[in-house]
């Protein structure tokens, strides 16, 4: 599971336009800092009527066994929320977050728990970790079809 938060509803992927949109907006950004022959941004991002999640993986696309550097960002929803809003502070702190990371070549602080923070007045939820989203969304894939089979 992906979300921070349990939900009822199945997730709602962000559309196409916009991973794309964040994903070009990230290479115009760093594209410098790496070599893009090997390595590329990966954008995943869902919606839950409580619950928005995005998440960038820069990967090795050359070698599926080296592990991704993904950071997970959520934050809640509610009647009141401005989707566009919060996807804006979203994007900012997944580069405030690449800054960091490009900063020091000595970068390497991992966690997998989901921390809180306050973001440009927001209040967001995110981690840093080594999953592989793409072959995480694929292996819930096939046990979703597995299971309507069974």
């Amino acid at each position: 599971m992906l979300s921070r938060k349990e939900h009822e509803h199945k997730a709602t992927h962000l559309p196409e336009e916009f991973r794309t949109k964040v994903r070009e907006l990230l290479n115009s950004i760093y594209g410098a800092k790496f070599d893009k022959e090997q390595y590329e941004f990966a954008v995943f991002g869902m919606t839950f009527p409580s619950e928005v999640l995005l998440i960038v993986s820069l990967i090795n696309k050359k070698d599926d066994n080296a592990a991704p550097v993904t950071y997970h960002v959520s934050s809640d929803l509610n009647e009141n929320t401005k989707a566009d809003k919060v996807m804006n502070y979203l994007v900012d702190s997944v580069g405030l977050f690449f800054d960091s990371y490009f900063e020091d070549p000595e970068w390497n602080d991992f966690f997998s728990k989901w921390e809180e923070t306050d973001f440009k007045g927001n209040k967001i939820h995110y981690k840093i970790t080594r999953e592989n989203v793409g072959l995480t969304l694929m292996a819930d894939q096939i046990l979703e079809d597995d299971n309507k089979i069974h």
